[in-house]
């Protein structure tokens, strides 16, 4: 018997059953380790004070809905005007957004800039890629009900990437939200880990990418359990909706459309598909940058008008590319 142990082991058979046992083991871990070092980002550093871009605000710290302490600015704006919320992509912080914001503060809306769960000064550790974040979301609307300097009542939402994406679910559970302009929006949560995971990898291993989404399969199950977004578009309707798309790359710019083509028109400015080279997400310069602001711009003021506002910026209307 024990001869026969002694024989089994030192076999082919046994060896390659150790080779393949070792190979899974060391996919599993490098599946794993992807897995983290995507949502587990380094916590952005704060790269710009509000007061170098002489933006009046006000530190404040807010609740999500499950209980997690966020931390954010809120810029002053006219009295008891719409108030926007903005929400930056996976990885960044409120700091990131404050240059794009002094445009729509110029015009007179208040903001809400504030990090997400694990990122910048808020607490909390990790991402789903947007599934928990909409409760930030829930918890910056919340919050915003219950100031009386700014109308609570109507909230605009501007979001790039995940903060799209949690912009968006946050909207089919709080009607308060009636303005939203989407940056680089995904589908769905699997959809975007894929992306992300791949762009981590050297392009000789993306024929892995079956087997690296079957080893975090079970992590979407356990963390991903809201339906995905692009299921749910048709709960979006009476909305107002800018969706930003880069034609590059062209897989994503028709994941994009495609989302686009689903959305519901809205009741006041519709539903638009701005089309740029580039978006915020994959760096913007020049004409694109003025033109992206712009239609920030003339997009809520449309969607979310206010009394006494300055004067929107001239220029050409966006560019709807499908009605």
């Amino acid at each position: 018997m024990a001869k026969n142990g002694a024989s089994f082991l030192s076999s082919g058979l046994f060896r390659f059953l150790l080779f393949v046992l070792c190979a899974l083991l060391l996919c599993a871990g490098g599946a794993a380790f992807l897995l983290y070092s995507v949502t587990h980002p380094a916590r952005d550093r704060e790269r710009i004070d509000p007061a170098d871009l002489l933006l009046r605000t006000e530190d404040v710290t807010f609740r999500a809905s499950d209980g997690v302490l966020l931390s954010g600015w809120l810029v002053k704006g006219a009295p008891r005007a719409p108030v926007i919320i903005l929400c930056h992509d996976l990885g960044g912080s409120r700091s990131t957004l404050l240059g794009s914001a002094v445009s729509l503060n110029r015009v007179g809306y208040p903001l809400l800039v504030f990090d997400f769960r694990g990122h910048g000064a808020s607490a909390g550790s990790g991402s789903d890629l947007g599934v928990s974040e909409k409760r930030d979301i829930d918890g910056a609307v919340a919050y915003l009900k219950g100031r009386d300097d700014i109308d609570g009542s109507r909230v605009g939402l501007w979001g790039i990437g995940m903060g799209a994406y949690a912009g968006a679910l946050a909207a089919l559970d709080n009607p308060e939200i009636v303005a939203l302009a989407l940056d680089s929006l995904y589908p769905d949560v699997g959809t975007q880990l894929d992306r992300l995971v791949q762009e981590r990898i050297p392009p000789a291993l993306h024929g892995l990418m079956p087997a690296l989404h079957a080893a975090y399969k079970p992590y979407l199950a356990l963390r991903s359990k809201t339906p995905a977004l692009s299921s749910s578009l048709a709960g979006l309707e009476g909305r107002d909706i800018l969706l930003i798309a880069a034609t590059d790359p062209p897989d994503r710019y028709q994941e994009e459309k495609a989302i686009y083509a689903a959305l519901p028109e809205g009741p006041k400015g519709g539903k638009n598909l701005l089309e740029l080279k580039a978006s915020v997400v994959t760096g913007l310069y020049a004409e694109d940058k003025k033109t992206y602001d712009n239609a920030i711009v003339r997009f809520f003021s449309a969607s979310l008008p206010k009394g006494g506002a300055a004067k929107t910026p001239a220029g050409k209307p966006i560019q709807v590319l499908e009605r």
